[in-house]
């Protein structure tokens, strides 16, 4: 039967702190994926408005359309 060795049992409580990390990154990706997609989702809605609309949230369908054309990838 195999002894574990120091340099093993040094690299053992690395593991949780590693999937922590890991665990961590991905919860992060996910709210940024999220945070995306509501926004791409608000610009979309926002194209929608009647000019009508668009005034009474103090917004000219100038400014809907730049926002609306904003790129989903960079935010």
């Amino acid at each position: 039967m195999a002894t574990d060795t120091s340099d093993e049992r040094a690299s053992q409580p690395r593991v949780p702190a590693l999937l922590a990390t890991l665990a961590e990154a991905a919860r992060n990706l996910i709210e940024s994926i999220e945070t995306r997609c509501r926004k791409r989702r608000g610009r979309a809605a926002l194209s929608e408005l009647t000019d009508d609309e668009l005034k009474d949230i103090g917004v000219s369908r100038a400014e809907a359309m730049t926002e609306a054309a904003k790129s989903a990838f960079w935010g």
